[in-house]
């Protein structure tokens, strides 16, 4: 018996001394099952400033999620699960209003127009579904730092705070984009999407 629960011991500290010697483009779905809304913030990258020319999205996503569940917490909530079905609607989501110059719910986007087509192409239907979305800028960000930008904004509005706190969404993914603005050159701007779901999906 002490011999497994030493092994209990040496392989959790691997697992998350190598997770939070992380670098660039290594995040993977399945460390959503290894971290919590306060072990996530032993990543050391999340804190190094974000380099446009080499963005970290599914790490960027991470941080955002993980933020957002620290406002669960906070307020009482049972923390949201991750989806990678709602990671993946967001994630376009968010790359077609960047790249197609547009900021709304409703996208120009054929089989993508509503929020409910963009979850249910990815697999979930039937499902207690909401979506935020957000234009931002900061300068000098790290992927943490944005993270809180981007969910303070929410919280700070009545119906997307309504929707990271409805106790009806059990699931959520995000997804994030850099996009380039002429106009204000000295700022990191991005274009953002949050997806809930009462389902996972596949």
């Amino acid at each position: 018996m002490k011999a497994f629960i030493n092994l209990i011991v040496i392989t959790f500290f691997f697992t998350n001394t190598v997770i939070s010697q992380l670098t660039l483009h290594e995040w993977k779905d399945s460390y959503y099952e290894n971290y919590n809304s306060k072990t996530f913030g032993n990543i050391k990258i999340i804190n190094e400033i974000i380099d446009k020319n080499n963005i970290d999205y599914k790490l960027f996503n991470a941080a955002i999620f993980y933020y957002t569940n620290i406002q669960r917490v906070k307020h009482r909530k049972i923390p949201f699960k991750h989806s990678s079905a709602l990671e993946n609607a967001a994630q376009k989501h968010s790359e077609n209003m960047a790249k197609r110059n547009f900021y709304s719910h409703k996208s120009p986007v054929k089989g993508h127009h509503t929020m409910s087509d963009r979850i249910e192409s990815e697999g979930i239907t039937n499902a207690y579904m909401a979506e935020n979305i957000f234009n931002a800028f900061d300068q000098d960000p790290t992927y943490w730092s944005f993270a809180k930008v981007l969910v303070d904004g929410w919280m700070d509005s009545k119906g997307h705070r309504a929707n990271i706190l409805d106790k009806n969404q059990l699931y959520l993914g995000c997804g994030v984009f850099y996009y380039y603005n002429k106009e204000w050159e000295d700022y990191f701007w991005v274009k953002s999407t949050q997806n809930f779901s009462s389902k996972k999906g596949n």
